[in-house]
């Protein structure tokens, strides 16, 4: 066996393999985890590999056998687990330098030889297995390593790997370095860049297009022109082309390549944050308590859900409708899932199917009961693994032996979730322990699976030191610091020179830096004929840092002219652009303009149907008398903007609990008693809160939900009192009526309705901040609410009723004077039934408007003019302001 050996070569290298171009029997290119592979298999060393979870958990537990009283004990009692994570660290470097564990001599290093003594083994990590490999060299036979090429040479490679060639030629296996030296034509800026880099005087580049800095104001752009430089290239060049990408993804670059039908290169970043990666950890965040709707929402409307897509829906919006466990939508919710399973089911056995569907549903719940256990106290290791299986169940089942790497990757994960727990031995894990392991276990994350290379020659990298053999051109992508960084010393000098005494060797900041630095300078050192290096000044909205080393060309760019610094976003304004020995050609296209803002709209006859039968509400009048193409496109069209499920913000919420609770305590007939109405509403609060409002019990919200807690008992106190004062009976709450007015079919829900004698009122309940927009409302005759509610209270009587706001957060009653409902003294323009005769008149305006085929958008410029005379309101200061839907009528776009 012949193995190539670098120290970046455990991924994607170029070339693939140490075989040429056809390949090579019994011959690798290996990094340091694949080198130690094959050098166990030579051994028979090999055995399984611990996930890094589970090592860490294991060195938890040597840490808590170790005893109190070392270094680490007050982090230790804080966060165990990242203390475990940090020391874990240390250790697996000395270990790696040399160390076997034994004390050094100082308070530190003593400490954690006592864990190397402390509890059970710790599984082997990559440290461990070098270790063996080394004790294993020269005690045992078996060696048939032929020759040991060196891509890096082997005064630069980490002490670790420096003690494994070492070995390796202690018995006997010849070693031998590849150096990466210049490869350039002669005279080329090319050649001078890479004599600049092995230590030669600089010399002026000429610009002659072999190296080349392209600079682009933000990476899409970058992208269009990296992608024009080899779409216009020879097809047969995209072979000898690599792409360093040292942030390992390619997906920006990869889409501007296949608009100019080249091939992708498929280089993807492993995340964390993959679809069905986040079940793992939503699961337990859902079982914590105080019960989060947020995180049970983000859980069911995740592309694949761990439920039924229809059930998943139907949850999702009871919660949103009312975000909690047990209430009214939610069970209604369940009772509708069950219902179509039913219809669904074909067995004709019906106790048969009532089974099925009772285990189905039995699963569904599983993972929606919310709030089970306490955040500080925890959840029993039993129960932590239960969840976890659950997980790994069902990304088994929806892998259904596919092989799709993201779910096996959960799986994997949810199963060193219980190993990590078993490893602990612990009984009870708080949330935050529980939560550092799932960081842990998912910390590798997952490529994006639908992210692939293409055929086609041409081939891209993640790492510099990956280029290990000539290449003819290269593209170094996104080419910005700070690239790699030195892993700090956490040992002060005296802790150092005991681990030297003790035999242990570490590698310096310096040394880690200039093997760094080098590893820069290879992959310019291969190149023979091209080099673009590729700068955008942002990245996303941050601005970029130049890379290390950019500092060391800079005596060589710094004076270059615009042969050697091209800017990209001079394709934009230049038809013919030459860059990199290519010439790159834009052709003119015509341009569009963006369609304007339009005062009118014709509407053709065919939308004219939807009006048949309609009813109006209130929301839906108060829309058409601000802006009729608002009202027609919203109301009559029914056009919504697209936006993911939103749990409704805090005073939302204490509304919708003020409103249910009124409707509690407010049953038909006389109202409750004074005595004990405070403590019944309380008793409703805290009743109905986790039904219902549940984010309100999450700690961010403590403030308001104790000020709720005293304010919407003594709201409901205030208007108990306030029927008590007038004498008024509850007719009832929260009432669906519909009726006609003048020829206006009309439908609306009523929050109260009270009456004295054959005298009825409706009482309109509000939370909110606000108290002179309800009042101006009323003054101003533009209570368009109060008028419909007023005039469908009583469908079959013939007086309208009256109406008043009650502002429950300030106890405040508003109503017209002289009114049943008259508390303050509001003097209006128009009263109740004027106000509801002029929104019939609009209404009959706008309407006949809108059968000659038009409609008016009230924001855009013109629009005024075009408004029918008479109209009794008048538009808004700003009409478009609440509306979401102003990028249909484009009232925001200006003319170019």
């Amino acid at each position: 066996m012949q193995l190539i050996f670098g120290a970046t070569a455990d991924g994607r290298t170029y070339p693939d393999h140490a075989g040429a171009k056809h390949g090579a029997l019994d011959r690798a290119l290996v990094g340091p985890a694949s080198l130690v592979e094959a050098l166990e298999a030579q051994f028979g060393l090999l055995g399984p590999v611990a996930p890094k979870a589970v090592r860490i958990a294991a060195y938890l537990a040597k840490l808590r056998a170790a005893g109190d009283g070392k270094f680490w004990s007050l982090s230790f009692s804080k966060d165990a687990w990242s203390t475990a994570v940090l020391l874990l660290g240390w250790r697996d470097a000395l270990v790696a330098g040399g160390w076997s564990g034994a004390p050094a001599g100082a308070t530190r290093p003593d400490d954690l030889a006592a864990v190397e003594r402390a509890g059970a083994p710790l599984p082997p990590g990559l440290a461990d297995r070098l270790t063996a490999v080394l004790a294993a060299i020269g005690n045992r036979p078996g060696l048939r390593l032929e020759r040991l090429t060196l891509i890096e040479p082997r005064v630069r490679l980490a002490p670790p790997w420096r003690r494994l060639v070492d070995a390796l030629e202690a018995a006997g296996v010849p070693i031998e370095e590849w150096p990466a030296t210049p490869s350039a034509a002669p005279g080329s800026d090319l050649a001078r860049v890479q004599a600049t880099l092995g230590g030669a005087a600089a010399e002026p580049l000429l610009g002659d297009g072999s190296f080349t800095l392209v600079e682009a104001d933000t990476a899409l752009m970058a992208a269009e022109a990296v992608a024009d430089w080899l779409a216009a290239g020879p097809k047969e060049e995209l072979a000898g082309t690599v792409v360093l990408a040292p942030d390992g993804d390619t997906a920006l670059l990869d889409r501007a390549l296949a608009a100019r039908r080249l091939p992708a290169l498929g280089l993807s970043s492993p995340s964390a944050w993959r679809g069905a990666l986040q079940v793992l950890p939503l699961a337990f965040a859902v079982a914590w308590r105080p019960f989060d709707p947020k995180t049970l929402l983000n859980l069911l409307m995740l592309p694949r859900p761990p439920i039924g897509g229809f059930a998943a829906g139907r949850l999702a919006r009871a919660l949103v409708a009312e975000p909690g466990l047990g209430g009214r939508a939610w069970t209604q919710a369940w009772e509708d899932i069950s219902a179509y399973l039913l219809a669904r089911e074909t067995d004709a056995d019906a106790a048969e199917a009532d089974r099925k569907i009772a285990r189905q549903m039995a699963r569904w719940r599983d993972w929606t009961a919310g709030g089970e256990f306490d955040r500080v106290q925890g959840m029993s290791a039993a129960d932590a693994r239960q969840i976890a299986g659950r997980v790994a169940a069902w990304a088994m089942a929806a892998d259904a032996g596919n092989g799709d790497r993201l779910f096996l990757a959960v799986a994997a994960a949810a199963a060193g979730f219980v190993r990590a727990v078993d490893t602990l031995r612990q009984d009870l894990l708080p949330a935050l322990l529980i939560e550092r392991i799932l960081g842990d276990v998912l910390a590798e994350g997952v490529a994006n699976p639908e992210h692939v290379a293409e055929a086609g020659g041409l081939r891209a990298v993640h790492a510099p030191g990956a280029l290990w053999a000539p290449a003819q051109r290269l593209v170094w992508w996104n080419f910005v610091g700070p690239g790699e960084k030195v892993a700090p010393i956490p040992w002060s000098r005296s802790e150092l020179a005991a681990w030297a005494k003790a035999g242990v060797e570490l590698e310096t900041a310096p040394n880690a830096a200039r093997r760094i630095g080098a590893g820069y300078t290879d992959a310019l050192m291969r190149v023979t004929e091209r080099v673009l290096l590729v700068r955008p000044a942002l990245s996303g909205a941050d601005e970029t840092v130049a890379h290390p080393l950019a500092h060391q060309l800079h005596p060589l760019t710094e004076s270059a002219d615009e042969r050697v610094r091209w800017r990209a976003e001079s394709l934009l304004s230049e038809a013919r652009g030459q860059v990199a020995r290519r010439v790159l050609t834009r052709q003119p296209v015509d341009l569009i303009d963006a369609p304007l803002g339009r005062p009118s709209w014709g509407v053709p006859a065919a939308a004219l149907v939807r009006l048949e039968g309609r009813r109006e509400s209130a929301t839906a009048l108060g829309r058409l008398l601000n802006c009729q193409l608002s009202w027609f496109a919203q109301d009559v069209l029914r056009l919504r903007l697209g936006r993911f499920a939103e749990i409704p913000g805090a005073d939302q919420l204490f509304g919708n609990l003020a409103h249910e609770i009124a409707n509690r305590l407010l049953p038909p007939g006389p109202p409750p008693p004074l005595t004990d109405v405070r403590m019944r509403a309380a008793a409703l609060f805290d009743d109905l809160l986790p039904r219902m409002a549940a984010p309100l019990q999450q700690p961010e919200l403590a403030g308001e939900l104790a000020a709720a807690r005293e304010r919407v008992p003594a709201a409901l106190e205030a208007l108990v009192r306030m029927l008590h004062e007038r004498g008024l009976e509850v007719v009832g709450a929260e009432l669906d009526r519909e009726g006609t007015s003048d020829g206006l079919a009309l439908q609306g829900r009523l929050d109260l309705l009270v009456r004295r004698g054959s005298t009825s009122a409706i009482v309109d309940l509000k939370w909110t901040r606000s108290v002179r927009r309800y009042r101006d409302e009323i003054a101003e005759g533009r209570a368009v609410q109060l008028a419909v509610y007023g005039a469908i209270a009583n469908p079959h009587g013939p007086a309208m009723a009256t109406g008043g706001y009650f502002l429950l957060r300030q106890r405040r009653l508003f109503a017209g004077r002289g009114t049943l409902l008259a508390d303050e003294d509001i003097e209006t323009v128009r009263d109740q039934a004027d106000t509801l005769r002029d929104v019939i008149d609009d209404w009959r305006t706008w309407r006949g408007l809108l059968d000659q085929g038009v409609v008016v958008a009230a924001g855009v410029d013109g629009a005024d003019a075009l408004r029918p005379a008479g109209l009794a309101f008048e538009t808004s200061k700003d009409p478009c302001k609440f509306c979401d839907l102003t990028g249909l009528c484009r009232v925001r776009v200006e003319a170019v």
